[in-house]
């Protein structure tokens, strides 16, 4: 059991090392961008050590580091729902040009492709196709293995929102892998 005390910063770290790699891992597949994987990865360390205080001895220190990387990647979602995608920039005396800034998306992404390629070509695409809310939860769930109380907990729902969101999930992966094989099979 840990006793914080003056080698805080020390603890931290000795808790967070062996987690690091599959918390990026994560944010890559939440995010399927390398530049906002390694910020999401980023803010969730630091917001986790400003509140390593509050961590519990002796609770599930991984569970709790997920829900902040989950909690900070609904909010970055949220907010970029509310921005716009395109961005205009005018000359004034020249002819305007639109600028678009698309993401960066991970299929264009070789170093965010290799980093991901844990998972089969055809899972990945059926995964990534998923809608969001399941997305999440059957990779929070089949991927990272935290329990339904532990997603239930990161994603601020009920524990039977977690079971029929996995359910689904699985159910779409499920059809969507089948078309897959059954067009391999042709």
């Amino acid at each position: 059991m840990w006793i914080f005390g003056g080698n805080r910063r020390r603890q931290f770290e000795q808790m967070t090392r062996p987690l690091l790699k599959p918390l990026y891992q994560t944010a890559l597949r939440l995010t399927r961008q390398t530049e906002w994987a390694e910020d999401l990865t980023q803010d969730t360390l630091i917001r986790a050590y400003e509140r390593f205080h509050l961590f519990t001895p002796g609770t599930n220190f991984r569970a709790w580091l997920f829900t902040i990387l989950t909690h900070i990647y609904l909010n970055d979602c949220e907010r970029a729902r509310r921005r716009p995608s395109l961005v205009s920039l005018h000359n004034s005396g020249d002819s305007a040009e639109e600028w678009d800034f698309p993401s960066q998306s991970l299929l264009d992404d070789p170093q965010a492709a290799l980093l991901t390629n844990l998972l089969p070509e055809h899972l990945q695409e059926a995964l990534d196709s998923l809608p969001e809310e399941f997305r999440i939860t059957v990779i929070l769930v089949d991927i990272e293995d935290m329990n339904y109380q532990e997603v239930a907990t990161a994603l601020g729902v009920p524990v039977g929102t977690v079971r029929s969101r996995l359910s689904r999930g699985r159910g779409i992966l499920r059809k969507l892998l089948s078309k897959i094989v059954s067009l391999m099979l042709v």
